[in-house]
């Protein structure tokens, strides 16, 4: 029987190289929460979520205060 999908939309596959420490502290963290969640936990759940909190912060209209999305905004005060 095949699993059911995590992504409900359309995915695409990318191959991504980690340092062995990074793995190792995402897959530690992983366990840690599967433990307390009722569903599976695995690196690529944490590394899909992190990916979606830069991309919102990346799109929010504060994070460029004075400038377009996308547009880098240099500090006048530094």
């Amino acid at each position: 029987m095949p699993r059911p999908p995590k992504i409900l939309e359309p995915t695409k596959t990318y191959n991504l190289l980690l340092k062995e420490a990074q793995y190792d502290k995402l897959a530690s963290a992983a366990d840690q929460m599967q433990k307390s969640a009722r569903e599976q936990v695995a690196v690529a759940d944490l590394i899909r979520e992190a990916i979606d909190i830069y991309i919102s912060a990346w799109e929010e209209d504060e994070y460029y205060p004075e400038g377009e999305p996308n547009e880098v905004v240099e500090d006048k005060e530094a």
